[in-house]
């Protein structure tokens, strides 16, 4: 039996509980979450799960100096530390990166922008999560081709192993084909097979899993070139020079 990989998150909600509807939300996606909206009884939770929190979801409303408290406190390093809510000043935002926070959700961010955060965060605290592929949340046109049948779909999520496709089921599962799509003009074809499928053929709500069979240089480039651009989206990098402003902000 394989070892198990722990993915189990803390949500580190403010007095007003604006994360509470995300921590149910997350509740039963592959992870173990706590809640908590006080920092006391987050440190209990945090003790009791012996040192296995993998991340922390919190209020981008929270004071800064708690920030290096909070990883403290939970046993995290600080890249476990995830904001989420309204984007603070670009102060802030460095102060942020200073002390060490690498990834963000500002704003309302989207359903599959929080799960890639999160795994983004596993990816990088947890070494055995390096064995799977991160996959990359996208709407991203597509063709899906079996057997000379070609139906049109939409690419969920895609990473380097395969994809989640929503509509335009065609086949069945282990049937093998291709997928085809464009990054930046550039037309990409993945021979692939069919894991699983939900739904009916021509249910547009219809959702389907692939394994691709193989990936060419150039297609894996394509792939590696859409993770980076929704990588940046959510990244705080740290600036050169910004440790002064950052140390005063905070």
């Amino acid at each position: 039996m394989g070892m198990e990989i722990d993915r189990r998150i803390l949500v580190f909600d403010g007095p007003e509980g604006e994360l509470q509807r995300l921590a149910l939300d997350l509740i039963g996606r592959d992870f173990e979450v706590h809640y908590a909206n006080d920092i006391d009884e987050a440190q209990i939770l945090a003790h009791e799960a012996k040192g296995r929190i993998n991340a922390v979801l919190f209020s981008s409303s929270m004071e800064l100096e708690r920030v290096p408290d909070m990883a403290r406190r939970f046993n995290v390093s600080p890249a476990a530390l995830i904001p989420i809510g309204p984007r603070p000043d670009d102060r802030v935002v460095a102060a942020l990166a200073f002390h060490g926070v690498r990834w963000h959700l500002w704003d309302e961010p989207a359903d599959e922008s929080i799960r890639f955060v999160i795994s983004s965060v596993l990816f990088e605290q947890d070494p055995l999560e390096i064995r799977y592929h991160r996959r990359v949340p996208t709407n991203l046109p597509a063709r899906i081709e079996i057997d000379g049948a070609k139906s049109d779909t939409t690419i969920r999520d895609i990473s380097l192993g395969g994809a989640c496709l929503l509509g335009g089921l065609t086949g069945k599962e282990g049937d093998e084909g291709t997928l085809s799509f464009l990054v930046e003009s550039e037309a990409v074809t993945i021979p692939s097979r069919i894991v699983w499928a939900v739904g009916d053929v021509g249910d547009p709500l219809a959702v389907a899993g692939l394994s691709f069979l193989e990936v060419d240089p150039a297609a894996g480039e394509a792939i590696d070139g859409l993770l980076e651009a929704v990588i940046a989206r959510h990244r705080i990098e740290k600036r050169p020079g910004a440790g002064t402003d950052a140390e005063r902000a905070s």
